[in-house]
């Protein structure tokens, strides 16, 4: 924050060239004011975090939709599915990657959402010269998914596109 920086002084200031932080506009301002000659890479947690949020988003939609019609077992399938559509896909157990199977199976706007979400943790592992047009096709499709939650995370990754890609350019996360 600017304490710290300010703490710091204006002389090392000058010396950093890279800072990694999340989208927040009260880290961002003070980063441009103080260290105009540094690059602001935005952390890849926070990116996949934010898709996670939207991923949420719309499966507390689709359970409130089930609840709402009375379909009690699949208002408890999804409310259990939460864990499954979070995790890394490496990381799931069977009970969970069976879950996401159904998932796929009878919920196609929810798995396109978790598929969104994977697809933009995935590009983090991309070499840099093909993030530029991963990130376009990544955006394009969450433009078009008719998913508001992903619309509205492709105008904030919009925003914040110089940020992300110096992330990957640069290979620096928290």
């Amino acid at each position: 924050d600017e304490a710290f920086l300010d703490a710091l002084g204006k002389e090392r200031c000058k010396q950093i060239t890279l800072v990694s932080c999340d989208m927040a506009s009260w880290i961002a301002g003070p980063i441009a004011e103080q260290l105009p000659d540094a690059v602001r890479c935005v952390d890849p947690f926070h990116v996949v975090q934010i898709a996670t949020d939207a991923l949420d988003e719309i499966r507390r939609e689709v359970w409130n939709q089930a609840r709402k019609a009375g379909e009690i077992a699949t208002a408890k399938d999804l409310k259990g599915a939460r864990f499954a559509l979070w995790k890394n896909p490496e990381n799931l157990t069977s009970r969970q990657q069976r879950k996401l199977a159904d998932i796929k199976q009878t919920n196609e706007p929810l798995y396109r959402a978790y598929l969104l979400k994977e697809q933009l943790r995935a590009f983090y592992r991309v070499p840099p010269e093909y993030a530029n047009d991963m990130l376009d096709a990544w955006l394009s499709w969450a433009r078009r998914s008719r998913l508001e939650p992903f619309v509205k995370l492709a105008r904030t990754i919009t925003q914040q596109r110089a940020g992300i890609l110096a992330a990957i350019q640069h290979g620096l996360s928290n």
